[in-house]
């Protein structure tokens, strides 16, 4: 796409993605109709080992589980065409039905296969020795352990009742999504969808900022009887699943898939919250400072308080931006990237029915889905899932069962290609100005990635406590909202912006994932500090290049910790500094800031 070519054309001329690629051309491809008979033969196939497996010999156990692993790449094959499908489709009822038949005859097909988990788990511990010690089931020796060890102890009719309930659950996530994408914001004569209306919470204009922010607080007050109602039955439901695992607190399921323990997850928060002061709130009062005002208005958070060029970019030259600063890192790393963005399976524009914000489904074959509108930001977030789907080919290369890596490891990936781009940015400036809007910029991203998620969590931890004792009003989510956001920023951001909590998507389909952004992003910037350290410390002249452990980092999270993932790299989890080591490059780019600031006099 040309730099001269009009504006206007933009998002005509934006690619859209291909299902077919991976999935089915359409709902009417006649090979869904014969994939579900194909999923319903297997199914039945491995139901006759119900009662056996503690009889099984190794060899036929690696049967069971490549025709397992058939199951779960056949069932995500028809939901995932079925979940992207609907995400470009969300006003349309017959897709959503589509869907929602879809997820039942998936879940249908499971329900019988619970036992494979528990009879593996309930085995005696000379025939768990055994299989994790036979040539033939080297293969999943990952996925074993973790069973052997994890997450299966609760009764199967327990692990039944949560399967068969959770088609209802997430219809509560699904009323959310349907009700999100048919909003509808008037802004100036305009009538705007949610994405739309997001972007112009990045106006220069402190007075198109301020409508926006107002426009979106109106809208989500007026439909607050959906979302509050939608937020407390996930609450609910969650609860009701934790009593059924036996989870002592509502985090701790998350905290088992992402093998983490309590004590590293405490650790950070605890940190990060303590450095609000110090990073988040002088950061928020030196922006007050540039902007010549006592203090932000959450509206302003996002802001650059510097002339810059701003100028919009094109789809062509985000692409060559974001592939060249990967390459600046690894060519193999940019050959990767290169092969997902030429294999048109990225929806990128913004259009009527589409979901909002960004994401990359994982697999072999990582669809990505973006709302570009040509802002500068819109480089960042394609690098982010750009790296994720780099991420998702090589983890996928461990097989479907041992390829479960947990969402804090997922987004390393993408933070990291965050800062890679940075980094590119940032070299190639020559003029102060701009180069102080690029550090402004980076370190909005940051704080948004590390301080505003723990307030998130914060909100969540204190929501799924007080849902316990019953039901909360819209006035009581918009009090915590306000309290836990207002501590971080250092101001409070007023009641013209309390619904502003419904429209953070993941705590209503993704319970307790918001600190993973945190937990990513001091995992990078430790990575950070080690990479910029790597050729000048002797400690760390090893016989493979940073790049090629990276690499081999991201094609093992599944299979890996993150301590032994960061051992190859000289970084001691378990150092009671990790975590302010991290926030320490944070305060580093605030020191430039100031420092370039006031040799502008800016300051």
């Amino acid at each position: 796409m040309s730099k001269t070519k009009n504006q206007a054309n933009l998002v005509q001329e934006l690619p859209g993605w291909d299902l077919s690629v991976a999935f089915y051309s359409s709902m009417e491809d006649p090979q869904i109709e014969a994939d579900k008979k194909t999923l319903n033969k297997l199914v039945k196939g491995i139901a006759i080992y119900r009662d056996t497996i503690v009889e099984l010999a190794p060899y036929e156990l690696s049967i069971l589980l490549v025709k397992y692993e058939a199951v779960i790449q056949l069932s995500r094959k028809l939901s995932y065409f079925a979940f992207l499908y609907s995400d470009t489709h969300k006003d349309d009822m017959e897709v959503s039905r589509f869907k929602s038949k879809i997820e039942e005859e998936v879940s249908r097909a499971f329900e019988s296969l619970g036992f494979i988990h528990f009879e593996l788990n309930a085995l005696p511990d000379y025939k768990k020795f055994e299989f994790l010690n036979h040539p033939k089931l080297q293969r999943w020796i990952s996925w074993l352990r973790s069973l052997f060890v994890g997450y299966w102890s609760l009764s199967e009719g327990a692990s039944f009742i949560i399967n068969k309930k959770s088609l209802v659950s997430s219809s509560w996530d699904r009323l959310y999504d349907e009700t999100c994408a048919k909003l509808k914001f008037r802004f100036k004569g305009k009538t705007l969808n949610e994405a739309e209306i997001r972007a112009k919470m990045h106006s220069k204009s402190a007075e198109e900022r301020r409508l926006a922010r107002a426009e979106m607080n109106r809208v989500y007050m007026e439909n607050a009887h959906i979302f509050a109602m939608c937020y407390n039955m996930i609450l609910k439901d969650k609860s009701v699943d934790d009593e059924l695992y036996g989870n002592s607190e509502p985090v701790s399921e998350s905290l088992s898939h992402n093998h983490i323990c309590k004590e590293d997850l405490l650790a950070m928060v605890n940190e990060v919250t303590d450095s609000y002061l110090p990073i988040s709130q002088r950061f928020y009062k030196l922006m007050a400072k540039l902007m010549k005002v006592d203090h932000l208005n959450y509206e302003d958070r996002n802001y650059i308080p510097i002339e810059s060029s701003g100028k919009k970019i094109s789809w062509a030259d985000c692409v060559q931006q974001v592939i060249q600063a990967y390459a600046s890192f690894s060519v193999e790393y940019a050959t990767y990237a290169a092969e997902i963005v030429n294999s048109n399976i990225i929806d990128v524009p913004t259009r009527k029915g589409k979901t909002s914000g960004a994401y990359c489904i994982r697999g072999e074959v990582p669809y990505i889905l973006l709302n570009f509108t040509g802002n500068a930001d819109d480089a960042n977030t394609f690098a982010h899932e750009l790296g994720h789907a780099v991420h998702h080919l090589l983890s996928a290369q461990v097989g479907v069962l041992n390829d479960t890596t947990p969402t804090a490891l997922a987004e390393v990936a993408s933070e990291f290609a965050e800062n890679l781009l940075f980094k590119q940015q940032l070299a190639n400036v020559k003029d102060n100005r701009e180069k102080l809007a690029l550090l402004i910029s980076r370190v909005q991203d940051m704080i948004n990635s590390i301080h505003r998620q723990i307030a998130l969590y914060k909100f969540e931890e204190r929501t799924h406590r007080e849902r316990k004792k019953g039901e909360l009003s819209t006035e009581r989510l918009n009090q915590i909202w306000r309290e836990e956001v207002s501590r971080y920023m250092g101001f409070d951001v007023g009641e013209d912006a309390e619904y502003m909590w419904m429209e953070v998507s993941h705590i209503f389909g993704k319970p307790y994932y918001v600190y993973s952004y945190a937990f990513a992003g001091l995992v990078v910037n430790n990575l950070i500090k080690a990479y910029e350290n790597w050729n000048e410390n002797d400690d760390f002249q090893l016989k493979e290049s940073f790049d090629d452990l990276y690499l081999d980092m991201l094609s093992n999270t599944g299979i890996e910790d993150f301590k032994s993932l960061l051992e190859p790299f000289g970084i001691d989890a378990d150092d009671p500094e990790f975590w302010a080591n991290g926030l320490s490059v944070i305060t580093e780019y605030i020191d430039e800031i100031e420092k370039l600031a006031k040799s502008e006099g800016l300051l």
